[in-house]
C-alpha cells in the first residue's frame, strides 16, 4: 500500500471521486464538511491529501493536518479523515501513519472518529482511546 500526494489540481480533475469520499465521511460520521470545505483547507496549505494505493488501484483517500500542542509543545500529526474501501488496507494505514510520523519527527499521531469501529482497529495499533464532547450551537 502506498499513499500519493494530491496537488488541488489532482483533486479538481478527479472531482467526483474526491467528492463522494469527502461526502461518505461526513456522512458516515455524521458530520456537516463539504467537499468544498476539504478542498479549501488544501488551497490554504492547512491539510494535505493523498490517494490510498494498493496494487496501483486508488482504494481510499487520507486527509492529514499538523500543529503543535500550546501546553506541551508536542508536535501532532492529526488524521483528519480516513476514507477507505475496506478493512483489509486498515493495519497497512496505520504502519504509513507511523512512517510519516517517525520520518518527520512528529512527537504524537492523533485520530478522532465518532464510528465505534474505528476504536478496535485503532486500540491494536497502539493508540490510546479518549473521548472528545461536543456541542454544537
Amino acid at each position: 500500500m502506498d499513499i500519493v500526494p494530491q496537488t488541488t489540481k489532482m483533486l479538481t480533475d478527479d472531482w467526483d471521486y474526491f467528492a463522494n469520499a469527502v461526502k461518505g465521511v461526513a456522512r458516515k460520521s455524521k458530520e456537516d464538511f463539504t467537499p468544498k470545505q476539504v478542498y479549501q483547507a488544501a488551497l490554504r496549505n492547512d491539510a494535505t491529501i493523498f490517494h490510498v494505493m494498493e496494487d496501483d488501484v486508488k482504494r481510499g483517500l487520507l486527509v492529514l493536518t499538523d500543529h503543535v500542542d500550546m501546553y506541551t509543545g508536542k508536535t501532532v500529526l492529526h488524521v483528519d479523515m480516513v476514507y477507505l474501501t475496506g478493512p483489509s488496507i486498515i493495519a497497512g494505514m496505520t504502519e504509513i501513519l507511523n512512517i510519516i510520523a517517525s520520518e518527520h519527527e512528529f512527537d504524537k499521531v492523533e485520530f478522532r472518529s465518532p464510528r465505534k469501529g474505528w476504536f478496535k482497529y485503532l486500540s491494536r495499533a497502539g493508540f490510546k482511546a479518549g473521548a472528545t464532547f461536543s456541542k454544537e450551537f
